[in-house]
């Protein structure tokens, strides 16, 4: 019997088997690439949400206005850079409310601050957007806005 026949027998297996280990280095690498891009992302989101923050605090800020007890108009559309992230912060107030039978009058303002960086539609991308609702009440008359209780004895 010839030995010539056995030869290359382990060929068509070893073959296989190199096919099979590339995919799997392809997959695993391709896996360790998305996992990276998802982490970038989280923080990226992370960050554009504590820009949007910063930037509906400072609107807050500016509208509530420490300082003054006159009631202030919703500041002009703004937009400012924290770090890589251009924020545009806008507000609209509603018409005031008047307290029947006090001089109280209360404005309502809604406040928006939206965080963004990159270019849309790639992965790069990340955007938050952040809303609130703020009032701030202006009292002229001498009736305070809340009268504590007064808290009678029963005799028993």
């Amino acid at each position: 019997m010839n030995k010539h026949y056995a030869r290359g027998f382990l060929l068509p297996a070893a073959i296989f088997l190199l096919v099979i280990l590339a995919a799997l280095g392809a997959y695993a690498l391709n896996i360790s690439s998305i996992q990276q891009a998802t982490s970038r992302q989280d923080v990226q989101g992370a960050q554009a949400y504590q820009a949007a923050r910063a930037g509906l605090e400072l609107a807050i800020f500016q509208v509530l206005d420490p300082g003054t007890a006159n009631l202030v108009n919703c500041p002009a559309p703004a937009t400012i850079n924290i770090e890589s992230y251009l924020v545009s912060i806008t507000c609209s107030q509603s018409v005031d409310y008047f307290e029947q039978g006090t001089d109280r009058t209360i404005r309502i303002f809604e406040i928006t601050s939206t965080a963004s960086s990159g270019v849309a539609g790639t992965i790069e991308y990340s955007e938050r957007r952040l809303q609130a609702t703020v009032s701030k009440c202006r009292a002229t008359d001498t009736t305070p806005a809340s009268q504590p209780v007064q808290l009678g004895q029963n005799n028993i």
